[in-house]
């Protein structure tokens, strides 16, 4: 079975960021909408925000250059929001808002 298969990832413990953390009900519209991307794009979005890996890592491990990641990561975030209109925006910035959380500043 591929790591990236639709089994495989509904399968996973997968925790989506907090502030998409509402309701059950996002949670898996988000998960739905990931899952229904084109391998090429669900990949580096599955890694990154499930998975937590960077750009780096998921460019070694999908064989590509960091830039390939940065633009499929790109093109699936813009079919997610039309998927998806403005929950999206709450991926990104939750991300971005966990990590402040776990590092605040002094």
């Amino acid at each position: 079975m591929d790591f990236f298969s639709e089994n495989r990832l509904s399968e996973c413990a997968i925790e989506a960021p907090e502030s998409m953390m509402n309701s059950e009900e996002n949670h898996d519209e988000l998960l739905s909408a990931v899952l229904t991307l084109p391998e090429t794009l669900r990949q580096p979005m599955y890694l990154y925000y499930y998975e937590d890996f960077n750009t780096l890592e998921i460019a070694e491990v999908l064989q590509i250059e960091p830039e390939n990641v940065r633009n499929r990561m790109s093109r699936a975030r813009k079919k997610l929001k039309m998927m998806l209109g403005k929950k999206l925006g709450a991926i990104r910035d939750g991300r971005e808002r966990a990590r402040k959380d776990a590092h605040p500043s002094p």
